[in-house]
């Protein structure tokens, strides 16, 4: 716990809380927008499996980016005033300060993605959206994924971050990960999202989208709770070796 509070204490004054607060509610901004369109559209269209479904592809273009740049800030405040190298000394080793600074940034990006789900579930209700079978057997499985998807991402984000002194590659990184991933569906490609860190939402989605699309209805996937549970495997393999990077780069230096 001493090292998450180190985190948060040379965190005040970084505007980091500022920038995780300003991507959520880009987000917020964004479904509520999507699901104001649906409401007032064609009846058959006002289903929240539909809301879900787009909250989904919302994480898998988003959480990627999100992760770069809060990764970015968590590596960077150890670079102002030597601070990682003054930690270094004081005995704290990398590992430690990599657990602590993935906890933190792991919890704001959570706390973000799971805010875009607690609109689909609590808001978009109120503004006419009907709940059905497909949304009640995908809204569990689909906290479980983004979960895993925000914590896989941060991971590997930050080990780039951290390994990688030129921050902007870690940043074009995730950028250019969102926007592939996102694009895995329309190309039928979702599995292709297992082999990678920021394709977790996008493979591990419980709303088949190319299924919803040719029905015209929401559609969940045969598994959904399968599904989940790779997710968090696949979370746990990119975590690991993310810290394994930031050990083999440890003891290197």
């Amino acid at each position: 716990m001493s090292a998450i509070g180190m985190e948060l204490r040379k965190l005040k004054r970084r505007r980091y809380w500022l920038m995780a607060a300003g991507a959520a509610g880009l987000e917020l901004a964004w479904i509520a927008s999507a699901s104001g369109m649906r409401a007032t559209g064609a009846p058959q269209l006002r289903l929240l499996g539909f809301t879900l479904n787009e909250a989904m592809s919302l994480v898998g273009m988003l959480v990627p980016l999100v992760a770069a740049l809060l990764a970015s800030r968590l590596a960077t405040v150890d670079t102002e005033e030597r601070m990682g190298s003054l930690l270094t000394a004081l005995g704290q080793p990398g590992r430690a300060r990599f657990g602590a600074k993935l906890t933190v940034g792991s919890f704001a990006l959570v706390l973000g993605q799971l805010s875009v789900l607690a609109f689909v579930a609590l808001v978009a209700p109120s503004m006419g959206m009907r709940t059905t079978a497909a949304y009640q057997d995908a809204v569990g499985p689909a906290i479980v994924v983004v979960v895993a998807a925000s914590v896989a991402a941060m991971a590997v984000q930050l080990a780039l971050a951290t390994c990688i002194e030129k921050q902007a590659i870690g940043l074009a990184v995730g950028a250019i990960a969102g926007f592939v991933c996102s694009g895995l569906p329309s190309a039928q490609l979702e599995a292709l999202g297992w082999l990678l860190p920021w394709g977790i939402a996008t493979a591990a989605s419980p709303i088949s989208r190319l299924a919803t699309f040719q029905t015209g209805v929401p559609v969940t996937v045969a598994q959904p709770w399968a599904g989940a549970l790779f997710a968090v495997v696949a979370a746990v393999i990119w975590t690991t070796a993310a810290a394994l990077a930031i050990i083999h780069q440890e003891n290197h230096r």
